[in-house]
């Protein structure tokens, strides 16, 4: 058998193979075509996964918070954000923070973005 991935695939459909142990096959859920598991021996997969496709699949949080990328920009520029007086509507902390960022064409105003230093 070759070293290729070609067995776990139905040569008819192209279906992913459905591996039955109890009958001994490999079968396809969509044209019925089938193989022998026996034919399989001695075939080896390796699939790799880093933390991110744990994360994806499993709907996780990471256990130390990435940075934004707005407050990378602005450690590596040494400043801060500007303030405004107005009130977060979500925990009523008074002063705001904003920033602005093109996000449109040049001839588009700006898009202001405001953050609550207290809640976020």
């Amino acid at each position: 058998m070759s070293a290729s991935k070609e067995w776990m695939f139905c040569p008819l459909t192209g279906s992913l193979l459905t591996l039955d142990a109890t009958s001994g096959v490999a079968k396809c859920p969509i044209s019925g075509w089938q193989r022998k598991l026996e034919d399989l021996d001695g075939s080896v997969t390796v699939s790799k996964s880093n933390i991110q496709d744990y994360r994806r699949r499993f709907n996780l949080e990471p256990l130390v918070k990435e940075k934004k990328k707005e407050d990378e920009f602005l450690e590596q520029q040494g400043r801060t954000r500007a303030t405004v007086d107005d009130d977060c509507p979500k925990c009523g902390n008074h002063g705001m923070e904003y920033y602005t960022r093109q996000l449109r064409s040049a001839d588009e105003g700006q898009t202001i973005f405001y953050e609550c230093p207290n809640c976020g």
